[in-house]
């Protein structure tokens, strides 16, 4: 599987820090980031200025912020389920929002794992290594019922 990964950040400093983050672990060869929900659904939808698709090619994983300016990550995760093309690509929402709230609506909607910044950078890694190197969205992080398993690190 290609590693074409698309990360919705509005902090450039943690864009910054999870793509040092894909460059270690050998992974994100085609990383785009957008810093809001607006350029989220135009990169997705291939609209201007993403509408060259051998550019801004279909990522196979989103990372995805929950606090973003023009909304938030669960906005993005339910405008996912909508679109039979889009659905299937797994999310991981990496954010500094603790509420255990967000976090269950997170994954009822889809979304293939759930880790809290700061801390979570090593659980982010390996999540994505899982999830680009094998497809597989089996036991990643977040997805357990024990919210404070998701808090740790």
């Amino acid at each position: 599987m290609d590693d074409i990964i698309l990360l919705v950040e509005d902090n450039l400093d943690h864009a910054s820090l999870v793509q040092a983050l894909l460059d270690y672990r050998g992974l994100g060869k085609h990383v785009t980031v957008t810093q809001s929900l607006g350029e989220a659904k135009a990169y997705l939808l291939g609209e201007w200025p993403y509408h060259e698709a051998s550019r801004y090619p279909r990522p196979n994983l989103i990372i995805l912020d929950h606090w973003l300016d023009d909304g938030t990550g669960l906005e993005l995760l339910e405008w996912l389920t909508q679109d039979g093309e889009l659905r299937g690509i797994p999310v991981i929402v990496f954010t500094n929002c603790e509420d255990p709230v967000v976090r269950e609506k997170a994954l009822a909607v889809g979304a293939h794992g759930f880790l809290l910044k700061p801390g979570g950078f090593e659980e982010l890694g390996r999540a994505i290594e899982q999830l680009v190197r094998h497809g597989s969205s089996s036991g990643l992080p977040g997805e357990e019922e024990d919210s404070d398993s998701a808090k740790a690190s």
